[in-house]
């Protein structure tokens, strides 16, 4: 038996029932391309390559990976590479259009989230357990207070839902907070945003500081006079009074352009 790593933050999910939400929530049709991420001892991976999907399973574990082929390897639609997910650039292992399932160690949902953002062109949808905490800042709608800076980026692209909460007992070992299931739909509306990564630099200042309202988070990171910079803000948003977390992602790009035309 191959044991978690700590390195690594390995928890093996166990439970048969959140297994299969997680399936059909991805719902994998027979010859489309299904990215795992971290498929470990292969819980996941089995119904995934029963579906009759082309399974590309991403592992980082160097004890695991050879392992994984070697169950599998009498399954054709299923090849295994031994990597770090954050290091694959998909076009270069031939990915095209595909979707995206994984169960996350906590210590890399963050840059999985970045590299979900940044390959977002061919990835259809995607499926990931994560922190619940977590779960709820990625998919928090305005107005809440999980609301932050990845909601926003998110929302560029995807359409989030969570599909379930998940305990630490359905992992072995047991994890010490609680986890969700997380589920993204690409969909197809464009924003007019003129620098991409000006803008997302602008999201993060919103967010810099949450116990701060927006006028003083922007006064801090932009050279504008703030008397202006307040007329702005109340203008775009109808109040100067405002926290990042309540506005919509179409306020904030109005905003994003009004400021950044400033500085």
């Amino acid at each position: 038996m191959v044991k978690a790593k700590k390195s690594l933050g390995q928890h093996f999910l166990s439970d048969p029932l959140i297994v299969s939400e997680i399936i059909a929530a991805l719902d994998p049709k027979p010859g489309e391309t299904v990215l795992e991420i971290g498929p470990g001892k292969g819980v996941l991976t089995l119904p995934l390559v029963n579906t009759g999907a082309e399974i590309v399973a991403v592992e980082l574990d160097r004890r695991l990976a050879p392992q994984l082929a070697q169950v599998f390897s009498d399954r054709p639609n299923l090849r295994v590479i031994e990597e770090d997910i954050l290091s694959i650039d998909p076009a270069q292992v031939g990915l095209k259009r595909f979707a995206v399932v994984g169960n996350l160690p906590y210590n890399i949902t963050t840059p999985v989230m970045d590299w979900l953002l940044k390959f977002h062109d061919a990835v259809d949808r995607a499926v990931l357990m994560m922190q619940k905490e977590v779960a709820e800042r990625v998919s928090s709608p305005p107005g809440r207070r999980a609301r932050s800076t990845i909601s926003v980026l998110t929302e560029l692209y995807y359409s989030s839902e969570v599909i379930c909460n998940v305990p630490p007992r359905a992992f072995r070992p047991p994890p010490k907070v609680d986890s969700a299931v997380l589920r993204f739909i690409r969909h197809q509306r464009a924003y007019s945003i003129e620098n991409m990564a000006r803008f997302e630099k602008f999201v993060r200042n919103c967010f810099k500081r949450k116990q701060k309202n927006l006028l003083n988070n922007l006064d801090v990171a932009y050279p504008i006079r703030r008397e202006e910079l307040e007329r702005t803000i109340a203008e775009v948003c109808g109040s100067d009074r405002v926290r990042a977390e309540e506005l919509d992602l179409e306020r904030i790009i109005a905003l994003s352009s009004a400021v950044l035309s400033r500085t």
